[in-house]
């Protein structure tokens, strides 16, 4: 029986573990489809802005060059933000719930807790008492 209470507690604990994480998952793709929608509007006339500014100093060559070296150092600072991943204290601790429940259900299941339960049983010292006599 108890073995059976730690495997519905690593599950629901896996459970809740799935269900923060989805729900960070979540958020975090929410924000980032808002934060691209804003960068293409933000980009867009920022272009526009510098083709401009730079057009007295630089040729259209050099301008093309300079936007395409901005834009590409701004987008791999967006990339190496949204590559930052932690998980938050409540999912570790359901983690840890579950690799705890699930470590005492399998050892709860060994041959030794079954056998203890019967090797102390009164039944099996009139069992092997009424063998003994047989022979």
């Amino acid at each position: 029986m108890r073995a059976l209470r730690l495997a519905t507690a690593s599950l629901e604990a896996e459970r809740v573990r799935l269900g923060l994480f989805s729900r960070r998952l979540a958020v975090r793709l929410a924000f980032a489809i808002v934060a691209v929608l804003f960068l293409c509007g933000a980009f867009a006339m920022l272009h526009v802005l510098a083709w401009l500014a730079l057009e007295r100093h630089v040729g259209p060559i050099g301008r093309a060059g300079l936007l395409l070296g901005a834009d590409l150092l701004i987008a791999l600072a967006f990339l190496a933000i949204a590559a930052r991943d932690r998980p938050t204290t409540p999912e570790i601790e359901a983690r840890i719930l579950r690799d705890t429940a699930l470590t005492q259900a399998r050892a709860s299941f060994g041959l030794l807790p079954l056998l203890g339960g019967v090797a102390s049983s009164p039944l099996l010292g009139i069992l092997f008492g009424f063998l003994r006599r047989r022979r």
